[in-house]
């Protein structure tokens, strides 16, 4: 066998490959552009040269490269091809920063970072350490000290002002990371190791992955410290981290292709560096805390994804995402770390199984391993490569113990799914809870009416709640009058506010959300859920509204419209929802979506629109609502209504994409200004 050479880690802008002479010693070289990574060289002393350098790069730097002119760059590969081979440093930065971009928005995500740690005070040190340095500190820290044996992590932690410590007594992993979650005070969680080191912008980047609605968790690209033994080496070149230098998106069209044969969900990221919406484990659950460190041996990550991916969200990979990882170092490590891997991948496809009864799992793990294993035996001995058979049967004796520490662990009550994914059917029964939230204001006055028009309701599966908005009139007192209105109180946060809480509050699956000020005729919610039942892919439904005056006269009611191919298209060119009473919501939107507090006014149309962008929705003409006109209704404010109305479609302006959507966006924008004649 040939003797190992260690490798040393060198990280290359682009623009310096020219000037970077290699030593007589091997090299791993990262390539980057700015702090966007694009590829990486395996340098040989004993097999490469200098002017091997260049070639080798860009080799590795192609398809990252030609990915970032795919996204709307003038620039031709071409071109940058000749400005590197010319080694113009000039023009071939003007071409990088012209070529490569990376989203930054939403700086203003809140996000709690986790770090599980068992005995390793020095560890935990450094990696706290790594991330007081981030450029963006607006972020909670939380260490959670898994069944430590001793307090010195404890004390270490206590070294920093502001980090919240938190004692887990049950050892496992994934126990730890649980315990991190229910202790999280932000919409985003985010975990790393302690023997990661995170880069200055980890945090930022993290906040700007999050854009997508569908997105329920981000991975990004984990870099070795160290390859200085042999032991590094062979786990980053089989085993490692790197997923890649291109963007991923894991959807729905990705799971349900390799559903037959297991969904390879290893291949999303790493656990080392991984973020998660909030929402996401409330959707899918918490960590499997039969999985990885303290359990079966890993996969609790992957397991994760799968589930995120089985409920029809997304998983996404960045490699500008990135941290830094410190290797097992020796080859027992690296043994014991495989011989772990493979023990919790059989668990975790065992578990998946469990959950979901896709039997793509079971093939991966009564076919695929075998016939993987069994090829792999008959590479070796054919190649009289007998060296690696070691390697093999450790990585089969993991697989068989953990299929024996499934069966001793199953869930013999099966797996209760809470919610449906968005892709898939909506699910009606006779008795499915519907929940009508009305967000009131000072509008006691016709509250009881509001109140009394749900009770009468033909369908009697409801729950009504009331959020009061901090009125200041009898609004609690109305609400007293009804033993089973639940009543939630808020200090004056606004209507789109006080709808978001409503849906904290609602137990229903589907929802309405029905103004203090309005009614609902008496087949509302029956007639709702007959097109949800008839048209079960939709995720919204809208239909008819008639209007009265203050004192219940009938007014002129506009004409409905029936809508199904093309809402999006028709509420960019205005909105054709008269009334938001008449929409009922499938409960799931509202862990991607919500209204949003920013807006004073259109902030129905703005979430209509935004959801109508992703997924099909439909409109009917049947009489849902009733719409009292008076003097306080907000609607009379025509400059109000035009603002918002037009920044509602200001927020659709960068994701148009065909020129049928451009055509819409302008036309809408010039029959609000013309409606509102401001």
């Amino acid at each position: 066998m040939a003797e190992f050479y260690p490798y040393k880690i060198e990280h290359l802008q682009f623009t310096q490959l020219d000037d970077f002479i290699p030593l007589k010693q091997n090299y791993y070289i990262v390539l980057w552009w700015e702090k966007v990574p694009l590829g990486h060289i395996y340098y040989e002393y004993q097999k490469h040269n200098k002017a091997d350098l260049k070639k080798l790069a860009i080799n590795a730097a192609s398809k990252a490269i030609q990915f970032y002119i795919s996204q709307n760059s003038s620039v031709s590969y071409s071109d940058f091809e000749q400005a590197f081979e010319q080694a113009d440093k000039s023009l071939l930065t003007n071409l990088l920063s012209s070529i490569i971009k990376v989203p930054l928005e939403n700086s203003a995500q809140s996000i709690s970072v986790i770090i599980c740690t068992r005995n390793r005070p020095q560890a935990i040190e450094a990696c706290i350490k790594s991330l007081m340095a981030s450029s963006d500190i607006d972020f909670e820290l939380i260490i959670v000290d898994n069944a430590p044996d001793n307090d010195l992590t404890e004390q270490a932690v206590k070294k920093f002002q502001g980090v919240k410590y938190v004692r887990e007594a049950r050892k496992g992993l994934d126990i730890a990371r649980n315990t991190g979650a229910k202790n999280a005070s932000h919409a985003i969680i985010a975990y790393t190791d302690d023997d990661v080191v995170v880069d200055a912008d980890w945090v930022k980047n993290i906040k700007s992955c999050f854009n997508h609605p569908l997105t329920m968790a981000v991975t990004g690209l984990v870099i070795p410290l160290s390859l200085q033994t042999k032991a590094q080496y062979i786990f980053e070149k089989d085993w490692g981290f790197n997923k890649g230098y291109l963007p991923i998106v894991f959807d729905s069209t990705y799971f349900n292709a390799h559903k037959a044969y297991g969904v390879p969900v290893w291949d999303i990221g790493a656990g080392a560096n991984m973020a998660f919406r909030k929402e996401a484990f409330e959707i899918a659950g918490f960590f499997d805390e039969r999985l990885d460190v303290g359990a079966s041996g890993c996969s609790g990550d992957s397991e994760m994804w799968y589930r995120i991916l089985a409920e029809g969200w997304n998983c996404n990979y960045y490699p500008h995402l990135f941290v830094y990882h410190q290797h097992r170092e020796t080859q027992e490590e690296l043994t014991h770390q495989l011989f772990n891997y493979m023990r919790g991948n059989v668990s975790s496809l065992l578990a998946q199984y469990e959950k979901y009864k896709h039997k793509g799992n079971l093939r991966r793990v009564y076919q695929s391993l075998p016939q993987y294993y069994f090829q792999r035996i008959y590479r070796s001995l054919i190649k009289l490569q007998s060296h690696n058979l070691g390697t093999i049967l450790t990585e089969m004796r993991g697989c068989i113990s953990g299929w024996k520490f499934y069966q001793a662990h199953k869930n013999t009550n099966g797996y209760q799914r809470k919610y449906r994914g968005l892709t898939e059917d909506a699910d009606i029964k006779p008795n499915t809870p519907v929940s009508v939230i009305i967000p009131c204001y000072n509008h006691a006055h016709y509250l009881s009416a509001a109140i009394e028009s749900v009770l009468a309701q033909t369908y009697k599966h409801v729950e009504i709640i009331v959020v009061d908005d901090g009125s200041e009139d009898q609004t609690a007192e109305v609400c007293r009058r009804y033993p089973t209105v639940k009543y939630k109180r808020e200090e004056r946060v606004g209507l789109s506010a006080a709808r978001n809480s409503g849906v904290k509050e609602a137990t229903g699956r589907f929802l309405v959300f029905l103004d203090a000020d309005d009614m609902l005729v008496q087949n509302a919610i029956e007639t709702n859920l007959f097109y949800f039942s008839y048209f079960k892919n939709i995720v919204y439904v809208s239909g008819a509204h008639d209007k009265i005056d203050e004192g219940g006269n009938p007014l002129p009611s506009p004409p409905a419209l029936q809508k199904m191919d093309d809402c999006y298209e028709a509420l960019l060119q205005g909105n054709y929802i008269g009334m938001e009473a008449t929409v009922m919501y499938r409960r799931e939107l509202f862990f991607a979506f919500n209204f949003d507090p920013e807006f004073k006014a259109c902030e129905d149309y703005d979430l209509n629109l935004r959801i109508a962008r992703y997924f099909p929705v439909y409109s009917h003409t049947k009489k849902i609502a009733i719409y009292r006109i008076h003097t306080q209704n907000m609607s009379r404010d025509s400059r109000l209504m035009l603002g918002y109305a037009l920044k509602a479609l200001s927020v659709q302006a960068s994701l148009l994409k065909t020129e049928t959507e451009k055509e819409a966006f302008s036309l809408g924008t010039n029959n609000w200004t013309s409606y509102y004649k401001v």
